[in-house]
């Protein structure tokens, strides 16, 4: 566990989960180069997330600067109404040299 979490660089970006007609509001909570753990606030109506499952991950970096990444759920919770923030754990699979780039600014 302690290894998984070794590269990573904590931070607090307001970000959207995109899928087809699904979108998602949350915080990215820590990223690295091949992954990112997002917290997704409770939607109105219980939302499952299969592992697998491709999504387009939008954020805005501390510099106003906007990313996208297409990224696949490694970690999924089912996520119900009401209940506390849930984590996702996903693996970015497309990484645009811009984020490579915005990702070395942040260890700086």
């Amino acid at each position: 566990m302690e290894r998984r979490h070794l590269n990573r660089t904590r931070v607090s970006f307001k970000s959207e989960l995109i899928a087809r007609h699904m979108r998602y509001s949350g915080l990215i909570e820590n990223l690295s180069e091949n992954n990112l753990c997002m917290s997704i606030k409770p939607p109105k109506t219980p939302l499952t997330i299969p592992e697998g499952m491709t999504f387009i991950v939008k954020f805005e970096g501390s510099r106003g600067d906007t990313h996208e990444l297409q990224c696949k759920v490694v970690r999924p919770y089912k996520i119900s109404p009401g209940k506390p923030v849930t984590d996702v754990g996903m693996e970015i699979i497309k990484r645009p040299q811009e984020y490579l780039d915005f990702l070395k600014t942040l260890k700086k």
